[in-house]
């Protein structure tokens, strides 16, 4: 559960992140990697107070999603991430006012679907699920625990 937790908390920074980086670039306007005038834009817009503020979020994402990995298995945080799909889509139509189409709602419902049945897993729900760093790889990268605790 714990997580589930996480990863929502990271799935909302990484949306809220993607919202302030899509605030300040439509306040930029077109930015093209074209010609000195585009390249100069393009490293301007490192400098703009809502990207900066994305980043931020962004960077926050990655924290919470680092931490969420030293506990739980790739297959099962990296998937839950797709809720910032959810949220984005959110975020987009009622705090940017963009028109969501009826197929991306849908859309939006599938993914939920599947984050609902990867959160079924009840190896992740129950202590001592999950990752286990005793096992070392061919890489020497450790692998997740073998079914049945062997």
């Amino acid at each position: 559960m714990k997580t589930v937790l996480v990863l929502i908390l990271a799935t909302l920074a990484a949306a809220v992140g993607e919202a302030f980086i899509a605030r300040g670039m439509k306040q930029m306007g077109d930015v093209s990697l074209l010609g000195i005038k585009g390249l100069w834009k393009s490293v301007g817009m490192f400098t703009h107070p809502l990207v900066l503020l994305g980043i931020a979020f962004t960077i926050l994402f990655f924290v919470l999603f680092t931490w969420a990995l030293s506990w739980s298995d790739l297959s099962f945080a990296q998937p839950l991430t797709a809720l910032s799909f959810v949220f984005g889509t959110l975020i987009a139509k009622y705090f940017l006012n963009e028109d969501v189409s009826f197929w991306r709602w849908l859309g939006v419902l599938v993914i939920v679907f599947g984050v609902f049945l990867i959160t079924r897993d009840p190896k992740q729900l129950t202590p001592g699920g999950g990752y286990s760093p005793g096992a070392a790889g061919k890489e020497g990268f450790p692998l997740p625990a073998a079914p049945g605790g062997g």
